[in-house]
């Protein structure tokens, strides 16, 4: 304990040397008449890393021309090594499916807004399994007023800390303006088949100065709403309700630009959201709405809404030894839901038409860094930074098992204040770009992160590029990527029950399944190697990752103690554990031709193993491979038009069982045994055009899913367990000035 407190002042300290060093610096050279100026600069080591193989960028224009619904995780699915996945292996919960790059799964996705990292879906309670009733956190900036997406995979992301294992989608919005300018946008989807839930949106953007060249404001607005799949969509293959949930969203920012001089800046923002479901009777267990008359009754209202309010503080610098940048980031999340079920065939099913609760997660962040360029030996940028985080998270709802009903007298082994749960992450990090010779360039860094619970880490990365000639380039990486627990998983007041079930096929009785605060940290070694090839027009690149798993956190098998209730009656208590290893490995591929007015872009991704070493059960729902191809024509300065099509491999489902009713030892016995099945290959193709009329107003239809490939969730979720929408007709209409 000792130990962690002085690593914690120590974090605080370099944090705080970090964000005055550049004030310092300033009076420093004040007096100084001739400061003296590196001849070779070479860019800072994220900006190096952010030209890997494992770096993909979407820009406004591509946005554009391929419109999103609403969620930008319809356009981040089609950069190499990504898809969209539940978040966990069962199938429950498939139709909310987020972003997993590599085969990691969502929880190893971060998600950031210029630079900021959004945590909101932490919020959302963690089911046995895995699962959780969470669209992600993609969607919490509308589209409009995005200027571009990153998407960095494997050693490229592990510098961001927890959560980036397998890659961080940065999503970078507009910047403010010293001229007036503005936009509004409409936008319709409508599907063909009317049991599909049709969407509308409409976006304001409004920027300029308040003072000219000294403060500036920036304000978005956006309005969507997604209807629900019709509760019966899936009743021709007689399969229980499983279509998607609707969604209403309502988003507001403000940002206020102060230049207070030629050498720095200081951003204020502000930005609230509403994000509201419309139930279409899904379940975790995927109960028959129809059966039951409190989600039949239900079905179309909101039954959970997410309220995100954050704020966050940025100054920057430049000098001339270098930069600076301080970040303070403040997020209220509010997650209110009517009551759901804690325990075995009832859990995450909605048991109430009434009552509901509001967890509440405040996450408060600072983060500075400062990058140094300098000459010695070769010529470097050096990277210095500091972070801390702290949440603190209170859940009434979620922890309630043992202090009522059957299993009432459970409270022995909880703490008496359960709903509250908090972590800390203390962490300091430091990068070098070396740029050894022409043709090399190198970059070396390292993360030191401390949790208040499971301890610290040490995450060390190398990436290196090598040129081969004038069109040839080899490009590497190698890193220890780094993931705390979850709040609910170190929560040993969050408790979980099933009466036999749902138990390992070893254990016939009731089983408990409790928080653990001693579980060590997720890692894993992500390498990747890969050559690029660029000349005049054409730009292709092959790429090998592996990530080897470690210490991945999961239900565990092992009784560790018992409990008994008031009743006398004897649980058998479970705890989460870390497993052993795991392993995930494949290739991604590109390759583009520019001709001007005509561009091709094509990647593909193939998942060679991703695996739970200690059952075989993959780690995500994921195809055995993706290939993604853009065609994009600009018939005149005005007009274009736009053609995407994306296959899909073979999908195969989990084989191994994880309790006694999959081992077919449950009450079901060999009916309800896991059927190992795999959805088939198919493909899904788009149309669309644009037409600019002036310089202010721009219109764009479209067809998605050109040939009605419409894939409907089966009643075995093991196989096909989200539901891909139908061919559908779009139009956007947008003016600006």
């Amino acid at each position: 304990m000792t130990k962690r407190i002085i690593r914690s002042v120590l974090s605080l300290s370099i944090l705080s040397v970090i964000t005055s060093v550049s004030y310092a610096a300033e009076e420093a050279t004040a007096g100084m008449a001739d400061p003296v100026k590196l001849e070779t600069i070479v860019m800072t080591a994220e900006e190096q890393i952010k030209q890997s193989l494992g770096s993909s960028v979407i820009t406004k224009e591509d946005l554009a021309k391929t419109p999103v619904k609403n969620d930008i995780s319809e356009i981040v699915r089609r950069m190499p090594g990504v898809n969209l996945t539940g978040n966990s292996a069962t199938g429950q919960r498939g139709n909310n499916r987020q972003i997993d790059i590599r085969g990691m799964g969502p929880e190893n996705t971060l998600i950031l807004v210029d630079g900021k990292p959004i945590t909101s879906r932490n919020s959302v309670r963690y089911g046995w399994r895995g699962e959780r009733d969470t669209r992600g956190d993609s969607n919490w900036v509308p589209a409009d007023a995005i200027e571009s997406i990153e998407v960095l995979r494997g050693p490229a992301a592990v510098r961001y800390g927890s959560g980036a294992a397998g890659g961080v989608v940065n999503i970078i919005t507009k910047k403010v303006t010293n001229e007036t300018h503005g936009s509004v946008e409409l936008y319709t989807n409508q599907p063909e088949d009317s049991k599909e839930g049709e969407s509308n949106r409409v976006s304001v953007n409004l920027s300029g100065p308040i003072i000219k060249d000294k403060l500036s404001y920036r304000l978005y607005g956006n309005f969507n709403k997604t209807q629900p799949d019709a509760i019966d969509i899936n009743k021709s293959i007689n399969s229980t309700a499983a279509g998607r949930e609707g969604v209403k969203d309502e988003d507001v920012a403000a940002r206020l630009a102060w230049q207070l001089s030629d050498a720095q800046t200081l951003t204020l923002d502000a930005a609230s959201s509403r994000q509201g479901n419309l139930y279409s009777g899904d379940s975790q267990l995927n109960a028959d709405a129809q059966a039951n008359a409190i989600l039949s009754a239900l079905y179309g209202s909101e039954t959970n809404t997410m309220y995100r309010d954050s704020y966050a503080l940025t100054h920057e610098g430049e000098w001339d030894w270098g930069k600076n940048k301080l970040i303070v980031q403040y997020d209220k999340t509010k997650n209110k839901r009517l009551l759901e079920g804690l325990g075995g065939s009832t859990e995450g099913r909605i048991n109430t038409e009434t009552d509901k609760s509001t967890s509440t997660l405040d996450t408060f962040r600072v983060n500075g860094e400062v990058n140094i360029p300098f000459d010695f030996y070769v010529p470097q940028n050096l990277t210095l930074g500091a972070e801390w985080v702290e949440d603190e998270f209170k859940d009434d709802a979620n922890t309630t098992v043992g202090s009522s009903g059957s299993t009432a007298g459970l409270d022995a082994i909880a703490p008496t204040d359960r709903s509250s749960m908090s972590s800390r992450i203390a962490s300091i990090y430091a990068e070098d770009n070396f740029k050894l010779t022409d043709t090399t360039d190198l970059v070396l860094g390292v993360r030191f992160d401390d949790h208040d619970k499971s301890g610290s880490n040490w995450s060390p990365s190398l990436n290196i590029t090598q040129k081969l000639g004038d069109y040839f380039t080899v490009k590497g990486g190698v890193a220890k990527a780094y993931k705390a627990p979850n709040l609910y998983q170190n929560a040993e007041g969050y408790l979980l029950t099933t009466n036999g079930n749902g138990c390992p096929a070893t254990i016939a009785s009731r089983c408990l399944l409790q928080g653990n605060a001693d579980l060590n940290p997720e890692t894993s070694i992500n390498k990747e190697l890969g050559i690029q090839f660029a000349k005049d027009n054409v730009n292709a690149s092959l790429t090998w990752f592996r990530n080897d798993y470690k210490d991945k956190i999961a239900a565990g098998n092992e009784i560790t103690a018992s409990a008994t209730t008031n009743a006398g009656q004897i649980w058998n208590v479970l705890r989460w554990e870390n497993i052993p290893e795991a392993l995930i490995q494949g290739l991604e591929g590109s390759i583009g031709l520019d001709l001007g007015n005509i561009r091709w872009t094509n990647n593909f991704t193939y998942m060679m193993d991703s695996k739970d070493k200690s059952t075989g059960n993959p780690l995500s729902l994921v195809p055995n491979y993706t290939i993604n191809s853009i065609f994009d024509y600009d018939l005149t300065d005005q007009w274009d038009v736009n053609f995407v099509y994306t296959q899909y491999g073979r999908q195969k489902s989990r084989s191994y069982a994880e309790n006694r009713i999959e081992a077919g030892v449950g009450s079901g016995g060999a009916a309800d045994a896991i059927q190992a099945t795999s959805v088939k290959s198919y493909g899904i193709a788009g149309i669309n055009t644009g037409y600019k009329f002036n310089s202010q107003i721009s219109a764009r239809v479209g067809i998605s899913n050109l040939f009605d490939e419409q894939k409907l969730r089966d009643s075995n979720s093991n196989s096909q367990t989200y539901n891909e929408p139908g061919r559908a007709y779009y139009a956007s209409l947008k003016y600006q000035f």
